[in-house]
């Protein structure tokens, strides 16, 4: 992830060179706020600007009107202090009420527009920019299932990023009722922010919100916008652990998983699954939930679009449950589980996630509650439904086929109230009785109505079966769900890839694999996982480098680059996944570690081979990818001594914080507190000095250090000696670690 500092004297010039340009005394008032983005707004003639320092970039549009009773006044809401330019004005005859309000500290402006009366089409959409920076090139999400990337203007609710050849950017989105809003324009001429054109019934009172962020830095000016839109939404982001899927590795039964409308016809699908779960507790692979997937509960043979469909697997008994239509009753079947889910669940010994489809029309469901067209809308069902989840022990709720619901229940973006309706008793009700959600093919809007949800731990953001051809989406709508607050997931695997497993462990999200009996890959796993089940994993996604963003927009485009990252009080290691788009070539991967904040001297060691280059400050690593045309690198920081740390040599994440909880530095030593699951015997640590450093440590032993003179690399195993910590909800053991050059 690219990182950018702006210099005071560089923004103030900046600043002042656009001032000139566009004098705004002359527009009537301003709002204006130090470290912020300024405002103004001509009373006479409508026409409003928004200014940026760093970069200098103005953005203007008009309401085509005069405005009466334009103040500016400064208060304070969710995203921070803020002076506010607020009018009124008339379009079509009809009284509207605007404003824009620009933060301090944060380059972000929040335009707000009220319609007092009621009307019977939206208001014109606001902002809506004419006169944009020139060249700037543009990226949104495409309004598909999964809501894969697109370098142009998508017609719909999604954020849409411009931005230049130096990395200088800007987000524009909706702010509100996600699912009625729209942008639209082509990016160059016109960016505009509204509601969706064919909404009938607008009710007096009602308010729309959109919002604007711009920065120095693609994939900093994504998280400032994110980070923005959560806060006015009020959402606490989520931690990468903050719920079994997200903390544990565990077993996935949907589409690309072995066991998907599939299981031993002699043990029954129950039986079978039980099976797989005692397997992998004799082969010592810590599963720690299981997903069921569709399959489980009764539905219909009606497809989303009213088709009459098959049975979904021809080989298998039929019954309400093998069919691929839609839901019928969201109880356990009968044929699967004769003892009911909760008996099975208690056999299994372990929490689950359960799959959900849309509602069949054909289901009594619609006898109970309100249903607007596949979306159930009413309280009472998500109450009933989030009822039979707790009962049952489960955690995480999985909302699938959101893409056909939205397509088939034209109130979600008809109307501004029924997509909130629908999304709101969903979250509220799994949020009361302490369960968790899942997102899955979802539209954009679905993912920006997730910046409500703080119980919206994942989202699904990339299609069925975690192969190769998926990962340029998952890394470009990474980015989108990451910045909501939520994250990401690829999707079931086999472990047997590497590398599935491996972008999994990076993405800072679910880990999950689907293999048959005896298919799995125990030494794959056990590089992304503790011996306790728990993930060990980075602090944030991964994401696209700024550079990728960039040269994605262009011709050079055939190798993607995307890194992640665990900051330390001693420092910033990071981690790159690069690939080749083009299969059978292998290409170049490239990039500065300065950009991925190791600022200072640093190693890159590949993952893979263990090969390690040392890189001086600013200076960029070259490599030419592997055979198969991918490569994965650790970027170390030098610690003042001249010892790099690399972590745990036996994990991806080797310096994730669930295994290397904090490491220090001084020029005298390095210090690295490390957690051992219970079970754990010994961890192998590793890193390069410029001779053999001498180990100790409290609350372990501690091996002879091995050290390579022609490399500089280093050993040390340790075995824990400390008293079990059960004060969490995993027991383990810590030690510290201290080395000296």
């Amino acid at each position: 992830m690219t990182m950018y500092k702006s210099k005071n004297s560089r923004g103030m010039l900046a600043l002042l060179a656009a001032c000139c340009m566009f004098p705004v005394a002359a527009l009537g008032a301003t709002a204006q706020v130090p470290g912020g983005l300024t405002a103004s707004m001509d009373e006479k003639t409508g026409a409003y600007e928004l200014l940026a320092a760093d970069p200098a970039w103005s953005f203007k549009g008009t309401l085509n009107a005069a405005t009466t009773g334009l103040t500016t006044k400064a208060g304070k809401d969710r995203i921070g202090d803020y002076q506010e330019l607020a009018f009124d004005w008339q379009a079509d005859g009809k009284p509207l009420a605007g404003s824009i309000r620009v933060y301090a500290g944060r380059p972000v402006a929040l335009f707000t527009i009220t319609n007092p009366q009621a009307m019977a089409k939206p208001a014109p959409a606001f902002p809506a920019f004419t006169a944009l920076p020139a060249n700037l090139k543009i990226f949104s999400y495409k309004q598909a299932v999964f809501s894969p990337p697109v370098y142009g203007p998508t017609q719909g609710s999604t954020p849409w990023l411009l931005f230049d050849d130096a990395g200088d950017a800007c987000v524009v989105s909706p702010a509100a009722h996600f699912m009625a809003a729209r942008m639209t324009g082509d990016g160059k001429a016109l960016v505009a922010c509204g509601l969706n054109p064919e909404i009938k019934v607008i009710p007096a009172g009602f308010q729309q919100q959109s919002l604007v962020t711009v920065g120095r830095g693609i994939t900093h000016t994504w998280d400032a916008w994110g980070h923005a839109l959560t806060d006015l939404q009020g959402k606490t982001r989520i931690a990468n652990d903050a719920d079994t899927g997200l903390k544990y590795f565990g077993y996935w039964t949907d589409n690309g998983a072995f066991y998907y409308y599939n299981y031993d016809l002699t043990r029954g699908y129950a039986n079978t699954l039980l099976d797989v779960l005692a397997h992998y507790r004799e082969q010592q692979i810590p599963q720690r939930y299981l997903q069921l997937d569709s399959w489980w509960y009764y539905k219909t043979l009606t497809g989303s679009d009213g088709k009459t469909g098959k049975p979904k697997n021809a080989k298998l008994p039929e019954g309400e449950w093998n069919r691929y239509g839609g839901l019928l009753e969201y109880t356990a079947h009968k044929f699967l589980f004769p003892d009911g889910l909760e008996a099975f669940q208690q056999k299994a010994g372990m929490p689950l996630i359960t799959h959900n489809r849309w509602v069949d029309p054909a289901s009594p469901y619609h006898d109970k509650y309100k249903i607007s067209g596949l979306a159930a809308v009413d309280p009472k069902f998500w109450d009933e439904i989030a009822t039979y989840l707790k009962a049952n022990g489960v955690t995480t709720y999985e909302q699938d086929w959101l893409s056909d619901i939205f397509a088939h229940s034209p109130e979600l973006s008809g109307t501004v109230d029924m997509g909130d309706a629908f999304l709101d008793n969903m979250a509220r009700a799994t949020k009361e009785r302490g369960i968790t959600m899942q997102y899955c093919m979802a539209y954009p809007c679905y993912f920006l109505q997730g910046s409500k949800y703080g119980n919206l731990t994942t989202i699904r953001v990339s299609d069925d079966n975690f192969i190769r051809a998926r990962w340029r989406s998952f890394m470009f709508t990474s980015q989108l769900a990451a910045s909501v607050g939520s994250w990401p997931w690829t999707d079931v695997f086999a472990t047997a890839d590497h590398s599935a497993v491996l972008l999994a462990d990076l993405s800072g999200g679910m880990v999950g694999n689907g293999d048959a009996i005896g298919k799995e890959d125990r030494a794959a796993i056990m590089r992304a996982v503790r011996a306790d089940g728990v993930i060990v994993k980075p602090d944030v996604p991964l994401v696209p480098t700024d550079e990728t963003w960039i040269a994605q927009a262009g011709t050079n485009a055939d190798v993607m680059v995307a890194s992640t990252y665990s900051d330390h009080a001693a420092g910033r290691t990071a981690y790159v996944f690069a690939f080749n788009q083009k299969r059978g070539e292998r290409g170049t991967v490239a990039f500065k570690p300065a950009s991925l904040g190791v600022t200072g001297d640093a190693y890159v060691i590949d993952g893979v081979t263990g090969k390690a280059a040392r890189v001086e400050p600013g200076a960029a690593f070259s490599e030419t990818l592997a055979a198969d045309g991918t490569g994965f690198y650790v970027v170390v920081p030098v610690g003042r001594g001249g010892l790099a740390f690399a972590g745990d040599a036996a994990k991806y994440v080797a310096l994730g914080r669930q295994r290397i909880a904090e490491v220090r530095d001084d020029a005298g030593k390095t210090e690295a507190d490390v957690v051992f699951a219970e079970m754990e015997k010994t961890v192998t640590l590793h890193g390069y000095a410029g001779s053999a450093p001498k180990a100790s440590a409290t609350g372990a032993n501690v091996s002879a250090v091995t050290f390579d003179v022609a490399t500089g690399h280093f050993t040390v195993e340790i075995s824990p000696t400390g008293e079990l910590d059960k004060t969490g909800a995993d027991p383990v053991r810590r030690a510290t670690v201290t080395l000296r050059p």
